[in-house]
Protein backbone atom coordinates (compact mmCIF):
# COMPACT_ATOMS: atom_id res chain seq x y z
CA UNK A 1 0.00 0.00 0.00
CA UNK A 2 1.24 3.50 -0.87
CA UNK A 3 0.03 7.00 0.02
CA UNK A 4 -2.58 7.96 -2.56
CA UNK A 5 -0.92 11.34 -3.08
CA UNK A 6 2.51 9.81 -3.77
CA UNK A 7 2.38 10.50 -7.47
CA UNK A 8 6.04 10.44 -8.54
CA UNK A 9 8.93 8.03 -8.97
CA UNK A 10 12.02 8.72 -6.89
CA UNK A 11 13.89 10.24 -9.83
CA UNK A 12 11.23 12.93 -10.34
CA UNK A 13 10.22 13.41 -6.71
CA UNK A 14 11.15 16.31 -4.45
CA UNK A 15 10.00 14.52 -1.29
CA UNK A 16 10.66 10.85 -0.49
CA UNK A 17 8.69 9.11 2.27
CA UNK A 18 10.24 6.03 3.86
CA UNK A 19 8.77 3.88 6.62
CA UNK A 20 11.25 2.76 9.29
CA UNK A 21 9.26 0.25 11.39
CA UNK A 22 11.95 -0.20 14.04
CA UNK A 23 10.58 -1.14 17.46
CA UNK A 24 13.25 -2.91 19.51
CA UNK A 25 13.65 -0.79 22.67
CA UNK A 26 10.07 0.33 23.41
CA UNK A 27 9.79 0.15 27.20
CA UNK A 28 6.07 0.61 27.88
CA UNK A 29 3.76 -0.33 25.00
CA UNK A 30 5.54 -1.94 22.04
CA UNK A 31 3.92 -1.81 18.63
CA UNK A 32 5.18 1.37 16.92
CA UNK A 33 6.62 -0.85 14.17
CA UNK A 34 3.06 -0.97 12.82
CA UNK A 35 2.88 2.82 12.65
CA UNK A 36 3.79 3.37 8.97
CA UNK A 37 1.25 0.78 7.83
CA UNK A 38 -1.62 2.41 9.73
CA UNK A 39 -0.61 5.96 8.75
CA UNK A 40 -0.89 4.94 5.11
CA UNK A 41 -4.28 3.30 5.64
CA UNK A 42 -5.57 6.29 7.63
CA UNK A 43 -4.40 8.72 4.94
CA UNK A 44 -7.28 7.54 2.77
CA UNK A 45 -9.46 9.50 5.23
CA UNK A 46 -7.45 12.72 4.76
CA UNK A 47 -8.18 15.34 2.12
CA UNK A 48 -5.27 16.37 -0.09
CA UNK A 49 -5.99 20.10 0.37
CA UNK A 50 -4.75 21.96 3.45
CA UNK A 51 -6.62 24.92 4.89
CA UNK A 52 -3.47 25.84 6.84
CA UNK A 53 -1.22 26.05 3.78
CA UNK A 54 -3.91 26.74 1.15
CA UNK A 55 -2.24 24.14 -1.01
CA UNK A 56 -2.82 20.56 -2.13
CA UNK A 57 -0.50 17.61 -1.67
CA UNK A 58 -1.23 16.76 -5.29
CA UNK A 59 0.73 19.85 -6.32
CA UNK A 60 3.94 18.31 -4.97
CA UNK A 61 6.14 15.56 -6.42
CA UNK A 62 6.12 12.90 -3.69
CA UNK A 63 7.49 9.36 -3.76
CA UNK A 64 6.52 6.65 -1.27
CA UNK A 65 9.44 4.23 -0.93
CA UNK A 66 7.47 1.82 1.25
CA UNK A 67 8.93 0.39 4.45
CA UNK A 68 12.49 -0.71 5.05
CA UNK A 69 12.72 -4.40 6.02
CA UNK A 70 15.13 -4.56 8.95
CA UNK A 71 17.32 -7.57 9.55
CA UNK A 72 18.17 -6.05 13.00
CA UNK A 73 21.86 -6.95 12.87
CA UNK A 74 22.90 -3.31 12.41
CA UNK A 75 19.64 -1.33 12.27
CA UNK A 76 21.12 2.16 12.66
CA UNK A 77 23.58 1.48 9.87
CA UNK A 78 20.68 0.30 7.71
CA UNK A 79 18.81 3.54 8.43
CA UNK A 80 21.91 5.63 7.73
CA UNK A 81 22.48 3.95 4.37
CA UNK A 82 18.84 4.46 3.33
CA UNK A 83 18.95 8.12 4.26
CA UNK A 84 22.20 8.70 2.40
CA UNK A 85 20.74 7.06 -0.70
CA UNK A 86 17.84 9.51 -0.67
CA UNK A 87 19.91 12.63 -0.03
CA UNK A 88 22.62 11.79 -2.52
CA UNK A 89 19.85 11.99 -5.11
CA UNK A 90 19.15 15.52 -3.81
CA UNK A 91 15.74 14.65 -2.38
CA UNK A 92 14.28 15.59 0.99
CA UNK A 93 13.21 12.74 3.22
CA UNK A 94 10.31 12.24 5.59
CA UNK A 95 10.72 9.14 7.73
CA UNK A 96 7.93 7.32 9.55
CA UNK A 97 8.62 5.36 12.73
CA UNK A 98 8.79 3.22 14.56
CA UNK A 99 10.33 4.27 17.83
CA UNK A 100 12.28 7.48 18.31
CA UNK A 101 15.62 5.67 18.13
CA UNK A 102 15.43 5.92 14.32
CA UNK A 103 16.31 9.62 14.57
CA UNK A 104 19.88 8.75 15.53
CA UNK A 105 20.49 6.82 12.31
CA UNK A 106 18.94 9.64 10.29
CA UNK A 107 21.05 12.33 11.97
CA UNK A 108 24.22 10.29 11.50
CA UNK A 109 23.57 10.33 7.77
CA UNK A 110 22.51 13.97 7.51
CA UNK A 111 25.51 15.18 9.48
CA UNK A 112 27.73 13.81 6.70
CA UNK A 113 25.97 16.13 4.26
CA UNK A 114 25.07 19.16 6.41
CA UNK A 115 27.95 20.16 8.67
CA UNK A 116 26.00 22.82 10.60
CA UNK A 117 22.85 20.72 11.06
CA UNK A 118 20.22 21.74 13.63
CA UNK A 119 17.46 19.50 14.99
CA UNK A 120 14.10 20.71 16.29
CA UNK A 121 12.41 18.09 18.45
CA UNK A 122 8.70 18.13 19.30
CA UNK A 123 8.23 15.71 22.19
CA UNK A 124 6.73 15.07 25.60
CA UNK A 125 10.02 13.58 26.79
CA UNK A 126 13.52 15.04 26.84
CA UNK A 127 15.14 11.74 25.76
CA UNK A 128 18.47 12.97 27.13
CA UNK A 129 19.32 10.07 29.44
CA UNK A 130 22.79 8.65 29.04
CA UNK A 131 21.42 5.12 29.43
CA UNK A 132 18.06 3.52 30.13
CA UNK A 133 17.43 -0.04 31.31
CA UNK A 134 20.99 -0.93 30.35
CA UNK A 135 20.70 0.56 26.85
CA UNK A 136 22.97 3.36 25.65
CA UNK A 137 21.01 3.64 22.40
CA UNK A 138 17.25 3.56 22.80
CA UNK A 139 14.14 5.73 22.63
CA UNK A 140 14.96 7.39 25.99
CA UNK A 141 18.59 8.22 25.13
CA UNK A 142 18.25 9.13 21.47
CA UNK A 143 18.58 12.90 21.84
CA UNK A 144 21.60 12.54 24.12
CA UNK A 145 23.26 10.55 21.33
CA UNK A 146 22.12 13.15 18.77
CA UNK A 147 23.78 15.96 20.76
CA UNK A 148 27.03 14.01 20.64
CA UNK A 149 26.88 14.39 16.86
CA UNK A 150 25.54 17.91 16.33
CA UNK A 151 26.34 19.58 19.67
CA UNK A 152 23.92 20.42 22.47
CA UNK A 153 23.39 23.99 21.31
CA UNK A 154 22.08 22.75 17.95
CA UNK A 155 19.20 20.75 19.45
CA UNK A 156 15.98 22.67 20.13
CA UNK A 157 13.39 20.80 22.21
CA UNK A 158 9.77 21.94 22.26
CA UNK A 159 6.77 20.81 24.30
CA UNK A 160 8.84 18.86 26.84
CA UNK A 161 6.88 17.91 29.95
CA UNK A 162 8.75 14.85 31.25
CA UNK A 163 12.37 14.13 32.13
CA UNK A 164 14.84 13.52 34.90
CA UNK A 165 16.15 16.51 36.84
CA UNK A 166 19.61 16.06 35.32
CA UNK A 167 18.13 15.97 31.81
CA UNK A 168 16.34 19.27 32.28
CA UNK A 169 18.91 21.16 34.33
CA UNK A 170 21.01 23.61 32.36
CA UNK A 171 19.38 22.85 29.02
CA UNK A 172 19.27 26.28 27.38
CA UNK A 173 17.29 25.24 24.32
CA UNK A 174 14.77 22.98 26.08
CA UNK A 175 11.34 24.63 26.20
CA UNK A 176 8.75 23.19 28.58
CA UNK A 177 5.07 22.49 28.02
CA UNK A 178 4.14 24.88 25.21
CA UNK A 179 5.49 25.31 21.71
CA UNK A 180 4.17 28.35 19.84
CA UNK A 181 5.43 31.00 22.24
CA UNK A 182 9.04 29.83 21.82
CA UNK A 183 9.19 29.68 18.03
CA UNK A 184 10.35 33.23 17.42
CA UNK A 185 13.39 32.67 19.62
CA UNK A 186 14.15 29.33 17.98
CA UNK A 187 13.87 30.74 14.45
CA UNK A 188 16.11 33.67 15.30
CA UNK A 189 18.76 31.42 16.84
CA UNK A 190 18.82 28.98 13.93
CA UNK A 191 18.82 31.56 11.15
CA UNK A 192 19.72 30.10 7.76
CA UNK A 193 21.19 26.82 9.01
CA UNK A 194 19.70 23.50 7.79
CA UNK A 195 17.03 22.03 10.06
CA UNK A 196 15.74 18.51 10.60
CA UNK A 197 12.37 18.21 12.37
CA UNK A 198 11.82 15.25 14.69
CA UNK A 199 8.18 14.91 15.73
CA UNK A 200 7.42 12.46 18.49
CA UNK A 201 3.63 12.44 18.34
CA UNK A 202 3.33 12.04 22.10
CA UNK A 203 3.93 15.80 22.21
CA UNK A 204 0.18 15.91 21.63
CA UNK A 205 -2.13 15.42 24.57
CA UNK A 206 -3.22 11.77 24.89
CA UNK A 207 -6.83 12.95 24.80
CA UNK A 208 -6.12 13.90 21.18
CA UNK A 209 -3.76 11.06 20.32
CA UNK A 210 -3.91 8.14 22.77
CA UNK A 211 -2.17 5.64 20.47
CA UNK A 212 1.44 6.26 21.42
CA UNK A 213 4.12 4.09 22.98
CA UNK A 214 4.62 6.24 26.10
CA UNK A 215 1.60 8.52 26.72
CA UNK A 216 2.15 11.58 28.90
CA UNK A 217 -0.70 13.80 30.15
CA UNK A 218 -0.78 17.53 29.63
CA UNK A 219 0.24 17.80 25.99
CA UNK A 220 -0.34 20.42 23.33
CA UNK A 221 -3.23 20.55 20.87
CA UNK A 222 -3.18 19.41 17.27
CA UNK A 223 -3.79 22.98 16.11
CA UNK A 224 -0.84 24.30 18.12
CA UNK A 225 1.44 21.69 16.59
CA UNK A 226 0.32 22.31 13.02
CA UNK A 227 0.43 26.08 13.46
CA UNK A 228 3.97 25.68 14.78
CA UNK A 229 4.98 23.71 11.70
CA UNK A 230 3.56 26.41 9.46
CA UNK A 231 5.55 29.00 11.43
CA UNK A 232 8.74 27.00 10.88
CA UNK A 233 8.44 26.59 7.13
CA UNK A 234 10.43 29.79 6.62
CA UNK A 235 13.49 27.91 7.90
CA UNK A 236 15.80 25.82 5.73
CA UNK A 237 13.98 22.53 6.33
CA UNK A 238 15.87 19.55 4.93
CA UNK A 239 13.86 16.63 6.33
CA UNK A 240 11.69 15.28 9.13
CA UNK A 241 10.57 12.21 10.98
CA UNK A 242 7.29 11.28 12.67
CA UNK A 243 7.76 8.71 15.41
CA UNK A 244 6.15 6.78 18.28
CA UNK A 245 2.66 6.38 16.84
CA UNK A 246 1.57 2.99 18.17
CA UNK A 247 -1.64 1.59 16.65
CA UNK A 248 -1.69 -1.22 19.22
CA UNK A 249 -2.03 1.20 22.14
CA UNK A 250 -5.55 2.49 21.31
CA UNK A 251 -8.12 2.46 18.51
CA UNK A 252 -5.77 2.70 15.54
CA UNK A 253 -7.75 4.53 12.90
CA UNK A 254 -8.90 7.63 14.85
CA UNK A 255 -5.33 8.14 16.07
CA UNK A 256 -3.99 7.17 12.67
CA UNK A 257 -6.09 9.87 11.08
CA UNK A 258 -4.57 12.45 13.45
CA UNK A 259 -1.07 11.36 12.45
CA UNK A 260 -1.97 11.19 8.75
CA UNK A 261 -3.36 14.72 8.94
CA UNK A 262 -0.21 15.88 10.69
CA UNK A 263 1.90 14.24 7.99
CA UNK A 264 -0.01 16.14 5.30
CA UNK A 265 0.66 19.48 6.97
CA UNK A 266 4.31 18.53 7.53
CA UNK A 267 4.89 17.65 3.88
CA UNK A 268 3.41 20.96 2.78
CA UNK A 269 5.96 22.83 4.90
CA UNK A 270 8.65 21.84 2.43
CA UNK A 271 9.28 24.14 -0.49
CA UNK A 272 8.78 22.70 -3.94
Amino acid sequence: MRFYYANAHLKQAKIAILGLPFDRTSSFIPGSRFGPQFIRQSSDNIEDYSLYHKKSLLSMAICDLGDHAFDYSKPLEEIENNVLRIYRLRKKGIFLGGEHTITLGIVRALRKIYKNLCVIQFDAHADLRDDFQGEKICHATVMKRVTEIIGRDNLFQLGIRSGLRKEIAGARSLFRFSVLEHLSRVRKTIGARPVFLSIDVDVLDPGILPAVATPEPGGITYQELVTSLVELKSLHLIGADVVEFNPLAAAPFPSGSVVAGLLKELILCFKR
